[in-house]
């Protein structure tokens, strides 16, 4: 099965439902529309990127999702439980979902036009001198990261989007019942994998 299919959104929100307060009944109620919301979630991705495999259509789509949940929560918590009354959780968050994946791919084709204008003959030297050259700068270490990620393994991957998140190296310890120092060497280990490949000019 693809990694992709296994995420849920439990991982995103744990930290919030374990948290003391008033709000934790509302993030399990969160949870429990997230875990509903998810299949939909997945079809509209694959819907609005006909072109891609599943894992790449469900990256983005991911992504935006757990960015949702994670706004979500937090407003719940700084609100101490008492939410404004939504007629529909699920029709809310899908709404939040939908307005801010639409951004997503905007971006996202914006970044693959970018690509697309680039000198074909790999004269890159006006480019750099240009304008625009920080945009491109920026571009480039985009991607880097993203071929990174891409190449994570699925514990690495969620390990590494915690961090991205905040959470602390404990938290992510007791979430995969184990030590803090574990956890730092399987990452370390995972991360000096990639660097060795990358190092040897893929």
């Amino acid at each position: 099965m693809s990694a992709s299919r296994e995420l849920s959104p439990d991982w995103v929100l744990s930290s919030f439902i374990h948290s003391s307060g008033n709000s934790r009944d509302e993030i399990i109620e969160l949870a429990d529309a997230a875990r509903r919301l998810w299949p939909g979630v997945q079809a509209h991705a694959r819907k609005e990127q006909p072109g891609k495999s599943f894992d790449e259509a469900i990256a983005l789509a991911t992504e935006v999702w757990e960015g949702v949940l994670q706004s979500v929560a937090k407003t719940l918590q700084r609100s101490n439980g008492k939410r404004a009354q939504i007629e529909s959780l699920d029709a809310y968050l899908f709404g939040v979902f939908h307005h801010r994946f639409n951004r997503a791919l905007k971006k996202d084709r914006l970044r693959r036009e970018i690509l697309r204008s680039l000198p074909s003959n790999g004269d890159f030297g006006p480019l750099r001198q240009a304008h625009h050259s920080e945009v491109y700068r920026v571009l480039d270490q985009s991607l880097q990261v993203q071929e990174a990620v891409g190449r994570m393994d699925e514990w690495t991957r969620k390990v590494w989007a915690a961090r991205q998140y905040g959470y602390s190296w404990r938290e992510i310890a007791e979430h995969f019942n184990l030590t803090e120092p574990q956890a730092k060497l399987r990452f370390r280990y995972a991360i000096g994998k990639l660097r060795a490949f990358f190092g040897r000019g893929r």
